[in-house]
C-alpha cells in the first residue's frame, strides 16, 4: 500500500510504498533520500543495537588510554577524565565530553532499544511515539565517532611525550562505532513509525497531481515523523507529538544570529591559544594553527590536514554556505537549487567533525596532569572554539530547507 510523503528538504509530495531489491528511493526534486530497502528484520536491527549497547558499556569501564611517564603509569577512561576536568575546574569541558560522549549515546542506545523491542512485537505504548522522536533528534549530538578520532590526535601528541599504551576501551569503543554503524544502517524509521502509528489514510486522498508541494496542495508535514495533515491544523502530532508548523517558525532570522554569533567567535577561536603545555618547567601555548603547524613538523601530514579541515576549513565553508542559503531565500533565487540543498545537507552531516580538536583537548587535559614534569591546561580558544561549533550547528538546525524551494511558488512571499 502506498502512502503520501511530502520530501522534508523540498516539501514534494510523493506517493511512496515500501522500497525493495535493494532500492534507494530519492525525492525526484531535490534528491532527498526518502526510503530504502532494508533486508534485515526487527529483530537483527534490535540485536546489533543490544550488542553496540553493551559495547559501550564496556568502553566505559575500562581504561581507553594508558600513560608511562617518569616511572609512573596512568590509565585515563572516559568517566574519569570527565572526573578530572571537573577538578580542574573546566566544568564546560566536562559537561560537552558527558553529554556528546556519554549520556547522549547511552541514553540514545538504551532508548532505541526499548522502542525497537516494542514496534518488533506490536505493543506500542502512547509514549512510544513521542520517545522515538526524541531519540532521533537526540541521536545528532552524539560524537563518540569523533571523540575517537580527536583520540588518535591526542595519542599522536602524547607518543611524542610518553609511552601511550591502547586500552580495552579503545577496542570496545570502535566495536560500538562499527555496531551502531551496522544497525543504522539496517534501521527503518518507517517501519517504526508504521509500528506507532500507521498513515496510510493520508495516502487515499485523492485528486492531487504529482509535481504539487504539500503547502500547495493545503496540507503540512509533520516535522519529526513525516506525518501528512491538513494545513493549518495546530498543536501536536498525533503520532509523534512534535508541534505542528507547515515552514519552522523564524528560520532565516534564527539562523542569522547563530551564524553571527559564530562567525564572531570564529576569531578568537583561532587567535588565542586552545591549551597550555608545562614540560620539565618550560611552559608553552598551542592555537589551532599551531598545533597544525606541530603535526607537518613531525612528519604527521594526515593528521595535520585533519585538524586544518575539521577545525578551520569545515566552519568557513559553513558559513558560506549558510549565508547562501539566507541570501538565496531572501532574493528568491531560482536557480541551482538541488546544489544548494546538497550542500545544505553536506554542512548538516559534517559540521560535529569540528569538535575533533576540542576532544583530543579533553584527553590531553586528562591524561597529562603530572605537575612541574607535564601538564597540560586548557585555555580560552578552546571554549571559543567549542561554542563556535554548538552555534554552527544550531544554526543549520534552525535552518528550513523548504524555504529554498518556496521560491518557486507562486504564492511565496
Amino acid at each position: 500500500m502506498s502512502s503520501l510523503v511530502a520530501c522534508p528538504e523540498c516539501d514534494l509530495l510523493h506517493r511512496v510504498s515500501r522500497p525493495s531489491g535493494g532500492t534507494t528511493q530519492l525525492c525526484r526534486r531535490c534528491g532527498c533520500e526518502m526510503g530504502r530497502a532494508v533486508p534485515a528484520g526487527q529483530d537483527l536491527v534490535l540485536a546489533l543495537f543490544v550488542t553496540a549497547l553493551i559495547l559501550f558499556g564496556l568502553a566505559q569501564a575500562f581504561p581507553l588510554l594508558s600513560l608511562r611517564l617518569h616511572g609512573t603509569t596512568r590509565d585515563a577512561s572516559i568517566p574519569g577524565c570527565v572526573r578530572i576536568l571537573v577538578a580542574l575546574g573546566w566544568p564546560w569541558l566536562a559537561a560537552i565530553l558527558l553529554t556528546t560522549v556519554v549520556l547522549g549515546p547511552l541514553v540514545h542506545l538504551a532508548g532505541m532499544v526499548v522502542v525497537l523491542a516494542q514496534a518488533a512485537r506490536g505493543r506500542t505504548r502512547p509514549w512510544t511515539g513521542r520517545a522515538f522522536r526524541f531519540l532521533e533528534e537526540f541521536r545528532r549530538w552524539g560524537m563518540v565517532e569523533v571523540f575517537l578520532l580527536g583520540l588518535l590526535v591526542s595519542y599522536a601528541k602524547l607518543a611524542k611525550m610518553a609511552t601511550v599504551i591502547p586500552g580495552p576501551s579503545l577496542y570496545a569503543l570502535a566495536g560500538f562505532i562499527l555496531a551502531s554503524a551496522l544497525a543504522f544502517s539496517q534501521l527503518d524509521p518507517r517501519r517504526v513509525w508504521a509500528a506507532v502509528a500507521p498513515d496510510a489514510a493520508a495516502g487515499a486522498r485523492p485528486g492531487l497531481r504529482p509535481g504539487l508541494s504539500a503547502r500547495r496542495a493545503a496540507l503540512q508535514a509533520c516535522p519529526a515523523c513525516g506525518l501528512v495533515t491538513a494545513l493549518g491544523q495546530r498543536g501536536s502530532c498525533r503520532r509523534c507529538g512534535a508541534t505542528l508548523h507547515s515552514r519552522k517558525p523564524d528560520s532565516q532570522g534564527r539562523t542569522l544570529a547563530l551564524l553571527v554569533t559564530s562567525a564572531i567567535l570564529y576569531f578568537p577561536a583561532n587567535a588565542l591559544p586552545v591549551t597550555r603545555v608545562l614540560s620539565l618547567g618550560h611552559p608553552h601555548e598551542d592555537t589551532i594553527l599551531s598545533g597544525v603547524s606541530y603535526f607537518l613538523r613531525t612528519g604527521s601530514w594526515p593528521l595535520a590536514l585533519v585538524i586544518f579541515v575539521a577545525s578551520v576549513l569545515v566552519p568557513l565553508v559553513k558559513f558560506l554556505v549558510l549565508s547562501l542559503l539566507l541570501l538565496s531565500v531572501r532574493f528568491r533565487w531560482r536557480r541551482r537549487l538541488r546544489l544548494l540543498t546538497g550542500l545544505y545537507r553536506l554542512t548538516e552531516e559534517v559540521g560535529r567533525w569540528s569538535m575533533v580538536d576540542i576532544f583530543a583537548v579533553t584527553l590531553m587535559v586528562a591524561m597529562l596532569q603530572a605537575g612541574q614534569l607535564a601538564s597540560v591546561v586548557p585555555r580560552p580558544g578552546a571554549m571559543a572554539f567549542a561554542l563556535m561549533v554548538v552555534a554552527t550547528i544550531l544554526a543549520v538546525r534552525c535552518f528550513d530547507p523548504r524555504r529554498v524551494w518556496d521560491t518557486l511558488e507562486p504564492d511565496h512571499g
